[in-house]
């Protein structure tokens, strides 16, 4: 049975000019098996990284929803230590709703402390 997702609250999203999105995030322990991202169009989405193991993308911003939507696959980049720890693709699936209870999901850090965090330090 699936645990709790792990909450991601820090990863890039970016966007090629073939409208092809990869999103960097922290590195996970293992490797991920038939990677899936799931999303309904709306502040979250899932990635389910192995059949146990979820990580939750928090608070996705409005302008990348729209590529998110339509994207049939990611590259998905793991960082470690400012650097590239694996990557790999996850197929995309669009949902009605999330399998996740939004009144659990906060925010890690207030608006304040967000707008001063040195981002070069968050992948270490």
């Amino acid at each position: 049975m699936a645990k709790k997702p792990e909450q991601e609250s820090f990863y890039e999203v970016h966007l090629n000019k073939f409208d092809e999105l990869m999103i960097s995030m922290h590195a996970r322990e293992g490797e991920p098996q038939s990677p899936v991202l799931i999303y309904d169009g709306g502040d979250h989405a899932l990635l389910y990284r192995t059949p146990h193991m979820s990580v939750l993308l928090d608070f996705i911003h409005p302008e990348v929803r729209p590529y998110l939507l339509k994207a049939k696959q990611v590259l998905i980049a793991e960082t470690k230590e400012y650097q590239v720890a694996r990557e790999y693709t996850a197929v995309c699936k669009r949902v009605k709703n999330l399998p996740v209870d939004g009144t659990g999901i906060k925010p890690l850090l207030n608006k304040e402390e967000a707008g001063q965090i040195d981002e070069r330090n968050l992948y270490k």
